[in-house]
């Protein structure tokens, strides 16, 4: 991505950072929870579930506010909104052959 493009891509690349956060830290906070209970037979108590509904709260904020960016990026700068996802469809690319199953 061209610098200029990365500079105006800034809040939009920030806030699509913040939702893969969420969502990791969502996914593998579900992940533990499951695992455990098919190797311990232990049910998520009702605080982990609070917490595992938490964490979705957060992540669906983050999309909401990733979406955001991304529009007002389209509206501003349609080259640094298409530099934008090409980038990320390239991180998406090189990272595929990495990632659990799930994550796709």
């Amino acid at each position: 991505m061209k610098s200029e493009h990365r500079t105006a891509a800034t809040a939009a690349w920030q806030a699509y950072n913040a939702m893969e956060t969420t969502k990791r830290r969502h996914l593998d906070y579900l992940s533990a929870l499951e695992s455990r209970g098919k190797r311990f037979n232990l049910p998520a108590s009702d605080a982990e579930n609070s917490m595992l509904k938490r964490l979705l709260i957060d992540h669906d904020q983050q999309v909401s506010t990733f979406k955001a960016a991304s529009n007002a990026l389209r509206e501003s700068s349609p080259e640094a909104f298409d530099a934008l996802w090409v980038y990320i469809g390239e991180i998406n690319e090189a990272l595929a052959p990495f990632m659990p199953d799930h994550v796709h």
